[in-house]
C-alpha cells in the first residue's frame, strides 16, 4: 500500500501558520482503517499487508516562509551556497521542528513507534480478533517542491540538517544524500512506485513562478516572499499597527496563502474594501506596498541576469505589482493574461503536463501524481486496451494541508475570498489488496472558525436597505501594542535585529547575488 500527500507547508511561526496538530491525529485515524481494508483481498481473504509506504510530495517545511532570511546575510538567491547559508537554513528548519513538535511526533510513531495496528490473520482466512494487534511496518519517503529545495542541496552542512529531519520524522531517507526532487534520485523510493505503478514528483517544475530551471537555486515567488510580501508586513507592523483595524491586520496576515503570490496585490484591494473604510488608511497601505515593489523589482531583474529566472514578460510584472499604475476595472483580467503567459495559454491544471511523462506514454505508470498547485484533482488520461485487458491510466493531484482560500461566486462578480482548511491524500493499492481496488482519495475540507473581531462591512450604496442606527466605521476595542494577538493570528513582528539591519539587508540584497 502507498500513501501520498503533500504541501504541508510547516513553518517556524516568524511569518505565518501551520494547521493544527489535530489534523494528523485525524489522518492516523484514517491511515490505521486503510490498512485493515487493505488486508482484504479479492477472493473474499483477510491476510494482513506487509508494510505501507508514505511519500511526503514536497512543501512539508516551508524553508522560504520564514522571517529570518530578512536578517542581514545569505538569501535563497545566492548562487554558491556556504557555510553561513547552512546556518541560517539549520536555524529555519530548527525553528520548524520546534514549532511543530506535535506533527513531527505524530509522523514519526508511524514509523518507529508502530503507530498503526491491525489484527493478525486467522488459519480460517478471517481476522484474529482475539489476539493482540500486529504492527504494520511504514516507510517514510521525503521529497522536496518549492518551498523546501535547500534540502535538494548537497554538502556536509545540508546533511547535518538532514539528519536531523531524517531523526524529527523517522524518514527511510539517507541524510547523507540530497533529499531527491525526482524519483531516479532515490533508488528505494523509485522503485517502490514503480511496484504500485505509479509515477510522483511534487510539480513545481511546471510553474516558471517557482521554478527557474534548477531545482537547487531560487525562483521569482522565493524573491516575491523574501523581499516582498514579508517586508511588506513588518512595515505596516511598525509604522500601522495601531491604526489598522484588527479585522485588516488579519486580512494581511492571509495573504501568505494567496497562489500565486503575484496575486496578493488584487486580494490585498479586496481585503481594504471590505475592512479597511478609511480612505487615508488605504492610501498608506498602498503607497508601502509600491515602496516594497520598488526596492523588490531592481533586485529581481538582478537575479534574473545573473541565473535567468524563467519567466516571460518579466518586463510587465513592475507595473502589473503596484496600485498607482493601475486601472481598477482591467487590473484583474491584465494579471491573468500576464499568468495565461507564463503557463503558454495551458490551464492551471496540471494534468497537460501528466500525458508528457516518458511513464505515462510508455504504459509503464497507470496513475501520474502531482502536487504543488493546493487543488486537489483527479483525471481521467487515457485508457489503452491490449490482449484483452483495459489500461486505464489517471492524474491525481495531491492537493494541501493548509488554508486556502475560495473565491465567492455573487452576481456582481468577484468579491471576497472565504478559508478553509483542506486535507487531501492518495492510496494506492498493490495487487489484490483492498479487494483489488487500484486507488482511493479523501479530501476533507474543515471550515475555519468566524474571528471574534468585528468587521464592518462596506457595500456598494444601492445594497443599503435602510438607514444606520450608528456611525458607519465601529469596531470593538483591540489591543493596541503591535505584537497584539488577534484570535491566534497577527502580523507578526520581525526578530529584533531585523529591524536594526533591515536597511543595509535590502542595500546588499543585489551585491549578494554577484557574490
Amino acid at each position: 500500500m502507498l500513501v501520498i500527500l503533500s504541501d504541508l507547508h510547516l513553518t517556524d511561526g516568524t511569518s505565518c501558520e501551520t494547521l493544527d496538530p489535530g489534523a494528523f491525529r485525524i489522518f492516523c485515524e484514517r491511515l490505521q482503517d486503510l490498512a485493515v481494508r487493505a488486508s482484504w483481498r479479492s477472493d473474499g481473504s483477510y491476510q494482513p499487508i506487509s508494510g505501507i509506504d508514505f511519500v511526503l510530495l514536497g512543501d512539508v517545511f516551508d524553508i522560504m516562509r520564514s522571517s529570518r532570511w530578512l536578517i542581514d546575510g545569505p538569501k535563497p538567491w545566492h548562487t554558491h551556497p556556504n557555510h553561513e547559508f547552512a546556518d541560517r537554513v539549520h536555524s529555519i528548519v530548527s525553528g520548524i521542528l520546534t514549532r511543530n513538535v506535535q506533527t513531527t511526533s505524530i509522523l514519526k510513531g508511524l514509523s518507529q513507534r508502530q503507530t498503526i495496528r491491525i489484527p493478525a490473520g486467522a488459519s480460517n482466512g478471517k481476522p484474529a480478533f482475539e489476539n493482540e494487534l500486529q504492527p504494520v511496518p511504514v516507510r517514510l519517503h521525503y521529497m522536496v517542491g518549492d518551498a523546501d529545495w535547500p534540502l535538494h542541496l548537497p554538502g556536509p552542512e545540508m546533511s547535518r540538517i538532514r539528519g536531523e529531519i531524517v531523526d524529527a520524522l523517522g524518514l527511510s531517507n539517507s541524510a547523507v544524500v540530497p533529499f531527491p526532487h525526482e524519483p531516479r534520485e532515490d533508488a528505494e523510493l523509485h522503485q517502490t512506485l514503480r511496484q504500485h505503478r505509479v509515477f510522483a514528483r511534487h510539480g513545481d517544475v511546471f510553474d516558471n513562478l517557482s521554478f527557474s530551471g534548477h531545482r537547487d537555486r531560487a525562483s521569482l515567488a522565493d524573491l516575491l516572499l523574501v523581499e516582498g510580501l514579508m517586508p511588506f508586513r513588518f512595515e505596516l507592523q511598525h509604522g500601522l499597527a495601531e491604526q489598522l483595524p484588527a479585522s485588516a491586520q488579519l486580512g494581511i496576515q492571509e495573504l501568505d496563502h494567496v497562489r500565486p503570490l503575484v496575486m496578493a496585490p488584487l486580494c490585498l484591494r479586496q481585503m481594504m474594501q471590505v475592512s479597511c473604510p478609511v480612505t487615508s488608511l488605504q492610501f498608506e497601505i498602498k503607497n508601502c506596498w509600491d515602496r516594497t515593489i520598488d526596492k523588490l523589482m531592481p533586485l529581481i531583474h538582478q537575479v534574473d541576469r545573473f541565473q535567468s529566472l524563467g519567466v516571460r514578460k518579466l518586463d510587465e510584472l513592475e507595473s502589473l505589482l503596484k496600485f498607482r499604475e493601475q486601472d481598477d476595472d482591467q487590473w484583474g483580467a491584465r494579471m491573468l493574461d500576464w499568468l495565461r503567459h507564463q503557463t503558454m495559454g495551458k490551464t492551471s491544471s496540471l494534468s497537460k503536463f501528466a500525458m508528457d511523462e516518458a511513464e505515462f506514454r510508455n504504459r509503464r505508470a497507470k496513475h501520474i501524481v502531482f502536487g504543488h498547485t493546493h487543488s486537489d484533482e483527479t483525471v481521467p488520461l487515457d485508457a489503452s486496451f491490449a490482449d484483452g485487458y483495459v489500461l486505464s491510466q489517471l492524474y491525481f493531484n495531491s492537493g494541501t494541508w493548509r488554508r486556502v482560500y475560495m473565491p465567492t461566486r455573487s452576481a456582481d462578480g468577484w468579491r471576497e475570498f472565504l478559508p478553509a482548511e483542506k486535507m487531501t491524500y492518495l492510496t494506492f493499492y498493490r495487487e489484490d489488496e483492498r479487494q483489488g481496488a487500484p486507488y482511493e482519495v479523501w479530501n476533507g475540507i474543515l471550515g475555519t472558525a468566524p474571528s471574534p473581531i468585528r468587521r464592518i462591512r462596506i457595500d456598494a450604496a444601492q445594497a443599503v436597505s435602510a438607514p444606520m442606527a450608528r456611525p458607519i466605521f465601529h469596531e470593538e476595542p483591540r489591543q493596541t501594542s503591535k505584537s497584539s494577538s488577534l484570535s491566534g493570528h497577527s502580523i507578526p513582528a520581525p526578530p529584533a535585529v531585523v529591524q536594526e539591519k533591515r536597511g543595509a539587508s535590502v542595500r546588499s540584497s543585489a551585491d549578494s547575488v554577484r557574490r
